[in-house]
């Protein structure tokens, strides 16, 4: 997981999107995959595995922005899943 996130990072540091310069099938398509990690990482019973993931911010700092810049997109609320709050 950790290859194909450092991948990811490749093109989420660019400060954009990851195939250009708007928000394409890319973004829409990887933005769940690293969501449902982050969620399972957080998790108390995987905390002790020390998988690596976090603090995500610092060790995967551009994947980080970019998943800002899909929350700030207008209506993303809307699409949150309830019972993952």
């Amino acid at each position: 997981v950790h290859a194909e996130l450092k991948g990811l990072e490749k093109f989420a540091a660019n400060g954009g999107w990851l195939a250009g310069d708007r928000i394409s099938a890319a973004d829409v398509a990887a933005y769940p995959f690293v969501e449902v990690l982050l969620r399972a990482a957080g998790k108390d019973a995987v905390k002790p595995l020390d998988l690596g993931f976090l603090p995500f911010a610092k060790t995967y700092p551009g994947i980080e922005a970019w998943r800002q810049r899909i929350q700030a997109l207008p209506g993303y609320e809307k699409t949150y899943p309830p019972h993952w709050r």
